[in-house]
């Protein structure tokens, strides 16, 4: 079962919070990481919140537009846990955007039964009114753009998976 281990990451000096949210999904976990490393086809299931969504060799790039607040992220792919997948900056902290990291564990319920857990890891806003602002609007703004993802995605694999022969 996997657990959030944090990286070890390249010491930069910055300030990093962190936003998290939870699914359970009626398929396979095989199924869902397929999906999560489809990066591709992220667009048909990202929320509105997500624009300007572009992936290739292995990266992706988009902006998350937040009510007075955008962010960019510009993230390389990480399919080396078999029970998660992890977009992160490379490993030199090298990359434009304030996305640190967006992380996705697997746990694994039943033959075809998983729970999705997803942490977006980030810069939150700079400024004499930013950390105010983070607290009242942006956080939840985020939370909620997560959590309309998590749902998109359950919706789409589940009905992909429910349309699968039965061998």
């Amino acid at each position: 079962m996997a657990e959030f281990i944090p990286q070890p990451a390249v010491a930069r000096r910055v300030t990093l919070h962190s936003v998290r949210e939870d699914i359970h999904i009626h398929a396979p976990y095989l199924v869902i990481r397929e999906r999560l490393l489809a990066i591709a086809k992220h667009d048909e299931w990202l929320a509105d919140h997500f624009h300007d969504y572009e992936a290739g060799d292995g990266e992706l790039e988009f902006t998350l537009v937040l009510p007075g607040h955008s962010q960019a992220g510009r993230l390389q792919v990480d399919d080396s846990d078999q029970f998660g997948v992890r977009y992160h900056r490379d490993e030199n902290g090298n990359g434009s955007g304030e996305i640190e990291e967006i992380s996705w564990a697997l746990h694994v319920e039943t033959a075809q039964d998983a729970h999705l857990t997803v942490e977006a890891v980030y810069q939150p806003r700079k400024g004499l009114l930013g950390p105010l602002f983070e607290i009242v609007v942006l956080r939840s703004q985020r939370t909620q753009a997560l959590r309309e993802s998590l749902w998109n995605l359950k919706r789409l694999i589940e009905r992909e998976y429910e349309r699968r022969p039965i061998f």
